[in-house]
């Protein structure tokens, strides 16, 4: 079959079962009256039902033992009520008193396994001394020595020359003499450590005395050396260790590097936990080039309210002329009252403030490239109310929200946004039912009929513009008043196989500004109505011809859409901009109704936009394996509402933008995205890029962007124009592969074929054994015509520590599909089963 059909989705499957069962119903009752009229009546007393046969035969009073699909363990029993069991090729002794076990003997109880080749068990005190080959196992602890004194009970022993193994952590040693001190808590003298394959030990701990809790999942010890390589690398007198995640107070493992702004840089955490629902971490950090610094964070959750308090203090900055540099951060969402997850009669109010010393700070402190460019921090304060009863369809809001604009490459400047001091919205919608699920859970039934919603915006923007550096000001206003009024009215049609969603809404805005300098013309406000209409089809049929190619059963769809929009001009030339912007031109923009982000701009449309989507999609899980997407817009009159003024000489024709995806045999992944200028003639976005990734940590990356800038005619905010130019032609090659069995290398390499400069580069390798990871990098940034190097390292000794600064995360940051080395398995309870 080659035909399409419409999509089965939505409520469709749920509409068709009911009808089908309806119409059985109807048959079967018809037979029914039949069959009841020549059946005999039914007798007065109503009998017993049969008895089902038995599914196994009648054994008499022989026991059958239950098969069971798996493992399991039982509910602990207390030592005392347990039975012991007993087992030798030779017994002999008096009973009660006096056992003595010759020949591969072993006592069982609770759990607890005792082995050896001679085993004497006095029961009255609980004791066993073991002579060869004695051998301890209680759930994942084992321990075998030439001979032993143990209770049986496991609380309570000794053992010579012991080599022990705990499997929760793959730690294992030897020692000259353990002790048992409780069921939990194990001594060793003389005794190593490590969390290595015994026949290939790359690093190992060795103490005058080792106790390790396993309870607390804790181990402590005195004159600890550790050895990487059989060299000794470090000696400390006292240790105490975490051997689980659990969290506990004390130093945390430290982190060192270099770069190029500060030097040799090292922070020596320490954690204290203060309660289940509270820490603090302390972080001195020192850096050879500026000195000391100190930071703090704090961290809290309750059923109320969740947050963190972060902040730094270098005082006497070295290389900064002796200046004091800070940074805070506070983050907390509160609930004041009702439910924290919103509802009616909910009332949740938010904090998210941060703010820096100087313009440089996140330039010459931040550890990372996204906080290496952050130019602008906020103090934002705000609450959140739904209205309850009656008014639940109501939702107010109100905040606060300042900007701390940093200018770090002055005289190249950072355009400062408004302050709000304050903000007040009240949003009305009249449907708020939620989607509901079918009775089989595969599909949803979306509510129908009419919906509507209002919304009105109160926003005082203030600045200071006297005293902002100059060309740094968001506008010619240091305080303006806007109100912002939208009603939209919709009457959505939704099947599953075609969608039409007619909408009419208007915005209203006015303003109360006056201008910094006298001279310009008062703000100006509008009020302008759009109509839209949304329409689409979903049709699908069974790709069998592709089933062979992609090895399962495929779908073939094809999703037409068509969107029509109609906005009235109004001159807006005289309209304030206080938070908008261009929204930009893409797959998702094509389809919207105002090409602007914000509030003081509503562009003029007169246009319809046609798409076509089609989709190979897997028939049995839904995932796309390829999808192409073509969309034009066809504008009947040209846009003349610009983001700065009125546009000169408006366009009829907009561009036309393809996309495509394509995902091969799980591991190739190729993406192409295009914007096509069909009065220039030539393409304005390219933008391409594949993936190839045989296995896990295997990856192979490549980019290439594109953007030419049409030309751009003067206005009285751009007096001199802009000719046209590409402004963006990169690469960027990136990739993640093994070269041994124990060295992977990851990269990446970005190139700006404009500037003929290399914009980053990152190198680094990763070297991996069982209970080692050495991971090394060398990065460089070009940022703001300015190249910062890093070398950052870390050497991970598994269940023991780490040590260095962890360049995952750069790794995940410039190599997709960037796979870190996975942790070991804990070895189960039955895999060393006794």
């Amino acid at each position: 079959m080659t035909h399409y059909r419409r999509r089965a989705g939505f409520s469709a499957p749920l509409f068709f079962a009911i009808a089908r069962r309806i119409g059985l119903g109807l048959v079967a009752l018809q037979f029914s009256s039949l069959v009841g009229a020549q059946m005999a009546p039914a007798s007065p007393t109503a009998a017993k039902p049969a008895e089902a046969p038995p599914i196994l035969p009648d054994r008499g009073n022989v026991t059958v033992l239950k098969l069971d699909d798996q493992l399991r363990t039982g509910i602990p029993i207390k030592d005392n009520r347990a039975l012991t069991f007993t087992a030798s090729d030779v017994i002999d002794g008096v009973v009660e008193r006096d056992m003595h076990l010759q020949g591969r003997a072993q006592i069982r109880r609770n759990g607890t396994v005792i082995k050896g080749d001679e085993i004497i068990y006095d029961p009255d005190t609980d004791v066993a001394d073991v002579v060869g080959n004695a051998e301890m196992s209680k759930g994942n602890v084992n321990f075998k020595g030439p001979k032993a004194k143990l209770k049986v009970d496991a609380r309570d022993g000794s053992m010579d020359l012991p080599v022990y193994e705990f499997g929760d952590t793959r730690a294992s040693g030897k020692a000259s003499l353990l002790t048992i001190k409780s069921g939990d808590i194990f001594g060793f003298d003389n005794a190593s450590y490590s969390t290595c394959n015994p026949q290939n030990l790359d690093w190992y701990f060795t103490a005058s005395k080792i106790e390790i809790d396993t309870e607390q999942k804790e181990m402590t010890g005195q004159d600890g050396v550790m050895h990487v390589f059989n060299i000794p690398m470090a000696y400390v007198p006292y240790f105490s260790l975490p051997m689980g995640r659990e969290r506990r107070s004390g130093l945390l493992p430290p982190i060192a590097g270099y770069n190029s702004k500060n030097g040799v840089d090292i922070t020596q955490p320490y954690y204290v936990n203060i309660a289940p629902d509270k820490d603090l971490t302390i972080l001195p950090r020192y850096m050879s080039q500026r000195g000391l610094q100190l930071g703090m964070g704090y961290r809290f959750i309750n059923p109320a309210y969740v947050g963190n308090v972060m902040g730094d203090y270098l005082p006497h900055d070295q290389k900064a002329g002796g200046i004091n540099r800070w940074r805070y951060d506070w983050q907390q969402r509160q609930n004041v009252f009702g439910s924290t997850m919103g509802g009616p009669g909910s009332v949740n109010a938010y904090v998210n403030a941060a703010k820096v010393s100087d313009n440089k700070y996140p330039t010459d402190f931040s550890q990372t490239v996204a906080g290496s460019v952050t130019s602008q921090f906020r103090q934002e304060f705000g609450v959140l109310s739904q209205l309850p009863s009656a008014l639940s369809n109501w939702t107010v809001g109100a905040k606060a929200q300042t900007f701390q604009t940093l200018q770090p490459n002055l005289p190249s400047v950072v355009g400062a946004p408004y302050n709000i001091l304050p903000q007040v919205t009240a949003v009305y919608r009249s449907n708020l039912v939620p989607p509901t699920s079918g009775n089989d859970g595969k599909y949803i039934t979306l509510p129908t009929g009419p919906t509507s919603m209002l919304s009105t915006d109160f926003t005082r923007f203030q600045y200071n513009i006297a005293s902002a550096t100059p060309g740094t000001a968001p506008g010619i206003f240091s305080q303006a008043d806007r109100t912002v009024v939208k009603g939209v009215m919709e009457y959505p049609t939704i099947t599953p196989g075609y969608y039409v969603r007619p909408k009419i809404s208007f915005q209203s805005n006015t303003y109360n500004a006056i201008a910094f300098q006298p001279g310009y013309q008062p703000a100006q406000g509008f009020l302008i109505p759009t109509v839209s209409l949304d329409s689409g089809l979903a049709l699908e049929r069974d790709a069998l011809e592709m089933g062979s190619f992609f090895g399962r059963q495929m779908l073939l769809s094809l999703e037409p859409r068509a969107f029509y929009v109609y906005t009235p001009y109004v001159n807006q030339a005289n309209t304030p901009l206080f938070d908008t912007a261009d929204q930009g031109f893409g797959i998702s923009q094509i389809f919207s109704e105002n090409t602007f982000i914000g509030n003081d701009r509503i562009s003029d449309n007169n246009k319809m936009t046609v798409g076509l989507t089609s989709r190979i999609t897997e028939a049995t899980t839904g995932a796309d394996r390829a999808v192409f997407t073509l969309a034009q817009q066809q504008q009947f009159t040209g846009q003349r509402v610009g983001l700065t003024g009125n546009i000169a000489n408006p366009t009829t024709y907009s561009d036309t933008l393809a996309s495509a995806g394509v995902r091969l045999m799980g591991n190739f992944n190729a993406d192409f995205f295009g914007q096509y200028n069909s009065q220039l003639n030539r393409f304005v976005q390219t933008t391409v890029g594949g993936s190839w990734r045989p296995t896990m940590g295997r990856s192979l990356n490549f980019g290439y962007r594109n953007v030419w800038q049409p030309p751009i005619q003067a206005s009285p905010f751009n007096p001199i124009g802009t000719p046209a130019a590409t402004t963006t032609d990169q690469y960027n090659i990136s990739g993640q592969w093994p070269v041994t069995k124990d060295v992977s290398l990851v990269g990446r390499w970005g190139y700006d074929s404009l500037a003929s400069k290399t914009l980053n580069t990152v190198v680094a390798l990763e070297y991996v054994r069982d209970c080692m990871v050495f991971r090394s990098s060398y990065s460089q940034l070009l940022l703001n015509n300015n190249t910062t190097t890093q070398i950052m390292f870390q050497v991970e000794f598994r269940g023991l520590g780490v040590v260095g600064d962890n360049p995952v995360d750069l790794m995940k940051l410039n190599v997709p599909g960037y796979m870190p080395t996975p942790k070991p398995l804990p070895i189960s309870t039955f895999e060393n089963y006794q």
